[in-house]
């Protein structure tokens, strides 16, 4: 059963849904019949989920709906409860870019494929280094490029709060310099297939590039959500 919202959050939604302003919190407080008390109450969930902004110049402004705040949140708390959760959610999100592979393949245009080139060589020149610089923003950003063509928001907040996860616990798979290599090269193979259209090849390449990361011992996940 889907819990019922509060009053707030329901004048919210449906004001984002109209385009329409919300009014400042004694103005909810007289359209809704509650106190202003009880407003300031009910906005701090929005607030906390991304939903709106409230300042005191500007009032109460609305914001987009995207899950990606929301579901970091809640699974950041879920990590500091059981760690090993980073693992079911990274199944997840594995599987999710296997099975979207080919309809996100077929939607990229000459200007994402330019991005995925960008993001590529960017990689290489920061493993080149000495010592070497890991890639962090540049592997996110080029899965993410990928499949944001889509338009899928509930597939994007997925996949960004991978990142978001990955990153807030510094977790490191890069053993060495030779790794950080194999990884990028099966993105290369990926971004090469997906210039030429061959798909089944890139395909190949993602589901071998995520199999050699699970070959390598994970960190301690439990000390790094502590």
């Amino acid at each position: 059963m889907i819990n019922e919202l509060s009053p707030v959050l329901k004048f919210i939604a449906d004001a984002t849904r109209q385009d329409e302003p919300i009014p400042n919190i004694s103005e909810l407080s007289s359209q809704l019949g509650i106190s202003t008390a009880s407003v300031r109450e009910q906005l701090e969930v929005p607030k906390e989920l991304g939903f709106v902004e409230v300042r005191t110049r500007t009032g109460i402004q609305k914001h987009e709906f995207c899950l990606t705040r929301p579901l970091t949140l809640s699974m950041t708390y879920g990590l500091r409860v059981d760690p090993g959760l980073f693992q079911e959610y990274a199944s997840v999100r594995r599987q999710l870019e296997i099975a979207y592979w080919y309809e996100a393949c077929a939607l990229l245009g000459k200007s994402q494929i330019e991005e995925l080139q960008t993001l590529e060589e960017r990689a290489n020149w920061k493993i080149n280094q000495s010592p070497v610089v890991i890639p962090t923003a540049e592997h996110r950003n080029f899965h993410l490029a990928i499949y944001r063509p889509l338009n899928n928001r509930v597939l994007n907040s997925v996949l960004e709060t991978y990142w978001d996860l990955y990153e807030a616990s510094r977790i490191q798979y890069y053993r060495n310099h030779e790794y950080l290599e194999s990884v990028w090269s099966y993105h290369r193979q990926m971004l090469d297939a997906i210039a030429s259209k061959a798909y089944e090849k890139g395909y190949e390449a993602l589901v071998t590039h995520f199999d050699l990361i699970k070959t390598f011992k994970k960190a301690d996940l439990r000390q790094r959500f502590e």
